[in-house]
């Protein structure tokens, strides 16, 4: 399963995180800049997590992936082409390793409890946007200078 297939798992899961009413229609071509930076956790690099930033208003998120050395790119529309301007909460969700479709057991994506686990485990909290107490402000210029220092 690609990183990106795995992303669109994650609507699913913040749809179920408590919140209750319809947010309305989302535009599905959301005008976006250049979006990226690094995450850390305790002064080392976050592998593997998916960064995800939720604008005010209805406007779609975006999402990226940290590498190895904890770096992402956001992407609203498609992979990497940025990410909405303005104020967004902030959540860090494990996403798993890089992986191909071939690679992956069908089991673990019939049932996610059979993913494999992260190496490093950040506090549940970050996992969803609300409480996470993370922002984000992405300026009208775009930037690659994000920068998540979890503890």
């Amino acid at each position: 399963m690609t990183r990106f297939a795995k992303m669109l798992f994650l609507p699913l899961l913040l749809s179920s995180i408590g919140c209750s009413s319809d947010p309305g229609p989302v535009a599905t071509d959301e005008p976006s800049v250049a979006a990226s930076g690094i995450v850390t956790f305790k002064g080392q690099p976050l592998s593997g997590y998916q960064v995800v930033l939720m604008p005010e208003g209805d406007r779609r998120p975006a999402m990226g992936v940290t590498d190895a050395e904890g770096k992402f790119v956001l992407g609203t529309n498609a992979p990497g082409d940025g990410a909405p301007p303005g104020k967004s909460k902030v959540a860090i969700v494990w996403a798993g390793p890089e992986t191909t479709v071939d690679a992956v057991d069908q089991s673990a994506i019939d049932d996610p409890s059979k993913m494999p686990k992260p190496s490093v485990v950040i506090p549940e909290k970050l996992s969803n946007p609300e409480t996470s107490g993370l922002t984000a402000e992405v300026p009208e210029a775009g930037t690659s200078e994000l920068k998540f220092e979890l503890q």
